[in-house]
């Protein structure tokens, strides 16, 4: 069943100050078939609504509301079990560890991700041993250690922009992605942004717990929109000491995922963009399945720390080269060994010692071979 159907007929609740965005998210609901209470411009109204809805479904929050936070109006939703979804502008919101478990969309939203979002929260999915080996981490345990894994996980599906770490800010959940793509972004305090590396289907979030820190200095969110499985970060670090091998992979792929980290310094600092946007696709195209990734200009920019037109540009040269077949919001890789050839050297060592990081024994297990 699609998103859109499993809300349709569904009373939600949207709360956000803004006339002009209320009004685009209330009627983006409503195609969507949902019947949209308010929308509410301020904690005592969206309070008010509560009771005089008593079948709302599902909310959607911001978090700002001109002076004031809405986690009020979060709190009550949560005593009545009504589950709901956060969104918010590139401020860096401190959102309570009662709410750390909720979903956070950036603005601006797109009607699909928060369609998805709200699907996400009302309606979650088991976790079998099967789904939960299509991360190449856990597909690296044995069964008696993913046993022990698979009833901390919960699957969710994370739309594009959603956040998964805030910047400076403490980790409570890590994610092993499925088929979503996590981008690490740096913001510096002028505004600027970049990535500096990605995390796919081959490991993990929340490193730094590893090393007993749970602040993060980059800002970690939904690039590529697709599945993962979730965990709270107690819950991780209480596996980490009751599963040596999890803590040896985990720490592997940190250290991988340092080496991908200092190749896109390099990249960034001595080849071409034609090179960099090159490798960002190939990379892409290692982590999600399918030959199509859904994304915008605008977000390649951002990730590439370049103008939306030179973004443009490349892409039409990778496309008259027949590398990609880029559409409107979506870029269609069609070759994927000329998209290696064109990064050249900014593509394959990083990936290379992923697989030979990953592939070294295990404390009780033979040589696991690689994951493709």
């Amino acid at each position: 069943m699609e998103p859109h159907q499993l809300l349709t007929g569904k009373r939600i609740l949207v709360v956000e100050d803004d006339y002009f965005i209320a009004q685009q998210l209330a009627s983006d609901l409503s195609l969507a078939g949902v019947l949209v209470v308010g929308p509410a411009a301020d904690v005592e109204s969206a309070l008010e609504q509560i009771p005089a809805a008593s079948d709302i479904a599902g909310a959607i929050l911001d978090i700002k509301l001109g002076k004031e936070l809405v986690f009020l109006v979060a709190d009550e939703l949560e005593r009545l079990a009504v589950p709901f979804v956060f969104v918010t502008g590139f401020e860096p919101d401190l959102i309570p560890a009662r709410h750390s478990d909720k979903i956070v969309l950036r603005k601006p939203v797109e009607e699909q991700s928060a369609i998805l979002a709200l699907s996400q929260a009302l309606y979650a999915k088991p976790v079998t041993e099967v789904y939960a080996r299509h991360n190449h981490l856990l597909a690296r345990l044995s069964d008696e250690d993913l046993a022990a894994v698979l009833p901390k996980l919960r699957a969710i599906t994370l739309p594009r922009g959603a956040v998964m770490e805030l910047q400076h800010q403490s980790v409570t959940r890590v994610y092993f992605p499925i088929d979503c793509v996590a981008s690490m972004i740096v913001a510096g305090r002028d505004g600027n942004r970049i990535e500096t590396g990605v995390i796919g289907r081959e490991g993990v979030t929340g490193l730094g717990l590893l090393d007993g820190d749970d602040k993060t200095p980059y800002e970690l969110i939904t690039q590529i929109e697709g599945s993962a499985l979730a965990m709270a970060a107690d819950d991780f670090l209480s596996l980490l000491n009751e599963l040596p091998d999890l803590r040896v992979l985990a720490a592997r792929f940190s250290r991988s995922l340092g080496v991908q980290v200092s190749h896109t310094a390099l990249a960034n600092g001595r080849f071409g963009l034609q090179q960099r946007l090159a490798r960002w696709l190939a990379m892409v195209h290692d982590r999600v399945p399918g030959g199509t990734v859904r994304l915008t200009h605008q977000y390649l920019s951002v990730m590439l720390g370049v103008r939306r037109s030179s973004v443009t540009d490349t892409l039409h040269i990778l496309e008259g080269e027949r590398l990609i077949r880029s559409n409107r919001g979506s870029i269609e890789i069609r070759d994927k060994r000329g998209l290696i050839a064109a990064a050249g050297e900014s593509y394959g060592a990083p990936e290379a010692e992923y697989q030979r990081l990953m592939a070294l024994p295990l404390a009780d297990q033979a040589v696991r071979p690689s994951v493709n």
